[in-house]
Parts: structure tokens; sequence; C-alpha cells
């Protein structure tokens, strides 16, 4: 720093931290707008009150992560995750999780989108208990070494724990079942499809990665969680409160929290 600074009284030194201090509150701090709207919940079918860090219907994308909109379709919770939609069956905000199960196998197993099941590192991870199954469609025949069943519309249908490529079939997909659900433990030939398709749309888990200990932190202070689209980071509203210095004052209780190259880090 500045020796001049340094030598200088103590009133121009606490002046210059001041200054540091106002020329970095975020703009968004005292908003009664996103303040009121981020204190919202969303709300559809079985799933109530649920906030940060998801936005959608009434939540506008400033109140959560880019990576994390709900959406409601009738009385069902859906969200979209790397291209995949999803019907959202329950969330646990005190563990981070989120129980999702794959739209395109809610009529049956045999068409669905051929993109395969992925996360964002940065945001999601999976949960235990699943693992990777790829059902390859199209085959041009049975092929004993590999389990399978057969579909109207795709043909035979390979199974094999993993997440491959179709090999010698048309096209494939990997989605993450619970192990212990599955009507297969890798050495019967024939499948029940009907059981099958029950176990994929039992769902899987997977955890969001947002450091909501901040969150809690600026709740304490009175304010609502939201995301700082501009700085893309999260951030804390406040209501309008009766002076401007209250609101600053503020900062110094509320945390903002980060997602820098997939670690999630608190500052003050």
């Amino acid at each position: 720093m500045n020796s001049w600074v340094l030598s200088s009284s103590p009133f121009l030194v606490s002046l210059f931290f001041i200054f540091l201090f106002f020329i970095n509150i975020p703009l968004s701090l005292c908003n009664e707008v996103m303040y009121e709207s981020c204190s919202n919940m969303f709300n559809c079918g079985k799933l109530n009150n649920i906030g940060f860090p998801f936005w959608g219907d009434n939540r506008p994308n400033s109140c959560g992560y880019p990576g994390l909109k709900l959406n409601c379709q009738g009385s069902v919770a859906t969200i979209k995750i790397m291209n995949v939609t999803y019907q959202v069956l329950g969330v646990n905000p005190e563990a981070q999780i989120l129980k999702i199960t794959r739209e395109d196998f809610s009529a049956g197993i045999c068409s669905p989108e051929f993109v395969n099941s992925t996360l964002d590192p940065t945001l999601l991870d999976f949960g235990i208990g699943f693992q990777n199954l790829t059902l390859a469609y199209g085959c041009d025949s049975p092929w004993i070494p590999l389990a399978q069943f057969s579909c109207q519309i795709n043909g035979f249908v390979h199974m094999k724990w993993g997440a491959y490529g179709p090999g010698e079939c048309k096209v494939s997909v990997v989605v993450p079942v619970p192990v212990q659900s599955i009507p297969w433990r890798g050495t019967e030939i024939e499948i029940d499809q009907s059981k099958l398709g029950e176990a994929i749309r039992e769902g899987f888990d997977v955890k969001w990665k947002v450091d909501t200990a901040a969150c809690l932190n600026c709740t304490v202070y009175k304010g609502v969680c939201g995301y700082d689209l501009k700085r893309n980071q999260s951030t804390c509203y406040y209501s309008s409160p009766g002076t401007f210095s209250t609101c600053v004052n503020n900062r110094f209780a509320s945390s903002q929290f980060i997602i820098l190259n997939g670690q999630h880090t608190t500052t003050t």
C-alpha cells in the first residue's frame, strides 16, 4: 500500500478504507423489487416453499443460479440439465439434494430422447447408490452375451452397466438408475421391461454445490438470497431501510458466495 497513506493521519487512513469499501458495494444491495420478488417461493404440485438457489415461475432469474431453473407444467415440476428435461420428485434443502427422473422415460422406455444424462460438474454431483446404465437401441439381432429386451419401435435393446456408446446398434442412451431397484444383476439375459421402466422412473439423486451456509448468514440479517447476473455470483438483497447507512452496515454482516473453477468460496 502507498507509504504516504500509511504515514498520514488516522483520519486519512480511515477515509481511504471507507472509500475502498463504498466503491465495492453491489448496486443490488438495497433493492426493494428484487427483495420482494426473491421472497416468493416456488410451488408446484407436491413441491412447496422452494427458494434459493432455485428460480423460475414467480421467481425471476436474479433469484437463483442460472443452471437451476425450475418449471411448473400443470402440477409437475421440471428442471432442464445439460439439454435433458427431468421431473423433480423431491427437494431436500438441508442435504442439498434433488431427486429427479428423466421425463422422456415417463411414458415408457422404448423411445427416449437419445441424450445421455450428464451434469454440470461445477454445480451438481450425482448422489450415492446409483450407477450408469447404457441402453443401446436398434440392434440388428439378439446378442446372447448381453441382457436385452425388445421394442416394437426400436427393435432389440441391449443393456450394459456403465457409460458406453451404441456399439453395433444404432443409438444409445446412458441413464443413472438405483442399483438396488434394477431388476437385473448382470447375469440374466431376458429382462422384465416393465420392472426396468419402474426402476428408471424411480429416479436418482443429485446434490447441488452452492454454499447455502452463506445464504443463511444473509437471511439472519433480514436479507434475501439471490444471484447477481453481472458479477456472476450470489448476492444478498435487502429491503430499503430507514437510512442508507443501515443498508451499508448490513454489508459487513452479509456474505457473498461464488463458484470459481468448480470451487465454492465465501467472501465478506
